[in-house]
């Protein structure tokens, strides 16, 4: 199960950029491709249940959700999670998360409305695609997320926000910030995006990983083209701008350092993995911050090669995108 390990999948106080139609990014017209998403509530149907034999047949009949998203196999028996959730939907802890999840996701119509716009443009793009099925579930924070071709599944309790009685207990406060509603969609189509986005595993170059993570977040923002990037790339507005102002502070730090073509794993860690800064370059810098440099330099070879999206996501040459780029911070 795809978890929001890439993202991140939240200061005390957060500001998020605004997504209105004049931010937008120039996209092409969608209008007339068909697309209708209602999101099962599979979260609902759970916590009415009142038996265990209720809970039986309701997981056999959302298979998806019993191998995916709840992993049955590694119970060594089904009837051990259902006798886990059980527990789970009579916990009055568990009850009170789930009544705190009913109040913010009370309405999912505003997540259905970016799904259907998200999915007109990878249609539009991708003309086999088929949207995969939507449900949302609580799980006591059990598991985030699950993306899979076919079905998407949304833990909503993940998603409640600062003012949740409960979190996860095993996630640092820097990450736990984006696993607030705004975040969803943007998550979800981060990591939809490796299914269309092509690499080479030979090459383990902190280059190739930059490039790799800054396709995802290209196609991201043609899926979300009035997405703010602050959203797409789980930075504050503040770190945002700091990174644009010093993106050649930056690029000197990497070129100086020799990093492109680094194949530490630990090395490259510092620069592409969840850190809650990266503190080599300064102390402002914010964590991924080679994923960020990566976009930047897909953006760049975009514009300069007059490249499609297609044929973008299937390029495994990182080494060719880069130099193609000519990226250079001015």
């Amino acid at each position: 199960m795809k978890k929001l390990i890439y993202i991140l999948l939240l200061p005390v106080v957060f500001l998020f950029d605004s997504c209105s139609s004049d931010k937008c990014d120039p996209a092409p017209n969608v209008s007339d491709i068909s697309m209708d998403i209602q999101i099962e509530r599979l979260d609902q149907q759970l916590f009415s249940l009142k038996s265990k034999s209720e809970i039986k047949d309701f997981l056999d009949s959302h298979e998806g959700l019993k191998q995916g998203f709840f992993q049955v196999d590694q119970y060594p028996h089904d009837s051990v999670l259902v006798n886990s959730i059980y527990r789970i939907i009579n916990d009055p802890h568990i009850d009170t998360l789930y009544q705190e999840t009913q109040l913010e996701f009370q309405d999912l119509s505003d997540l259905e409305t970016e799904f259907e716009q998200a999915f007109r443009y990878i249609k539009y793009y991708y003309p086999q695609f088929e949207p995969p099925k939507i449900q949302t579930v609580v799980s006591g924070l059990a598991s985030d997320l699950l993306v899979t071709d076919s079905l998407i599944v949304i833990g909503l309790d993940y998603f409640i926000g600062s003012q949740a009685t409960f979190t996860p207990v095993h996630l640092p406060n820097y990450i736990l910030k984006r696993y607030q509603r705004p975040y969803i969609v943007p998550s979800i189509v981060l990591l939809m995006s490796g299914r269309f986005n092509n690499t080479n595993y030979k090459d383990q170059t902190m280059l190739a990983e930059m490039v790799y993570y800054g396709k995802a977040h290209y196609f991201a923002k043609q899926m979300l083209p009035c997405t703010s990037d602050s959203l797409l790339i789980f930075y504050t507005s503040e770190e945002i701008r700091g990174v644009e102002e010093n993106q050649n502070v930056i690029w000197a730090n990497f070129i100086q350092n020799e990093l492109l073509f680094e194949t530490n794993h630990a090395t490259k860690e510092k620069f592409l993995g969840e850190r809650p800064k990266v503190y080599e370059i300064g102390d402002k810098c914010p964590g991924r911050i080679g994923r960020w440099i990566g976009w930047q330099i897909v953006e760049k070879y975009a514009d300069q090669q007059d490249v499609g999206l297609k044929q973008l996501m299937q390029s495994t040459d990182a080494q060719k995108i880069f130099k193609e780029s000519k990226y250079k911070p001015g």
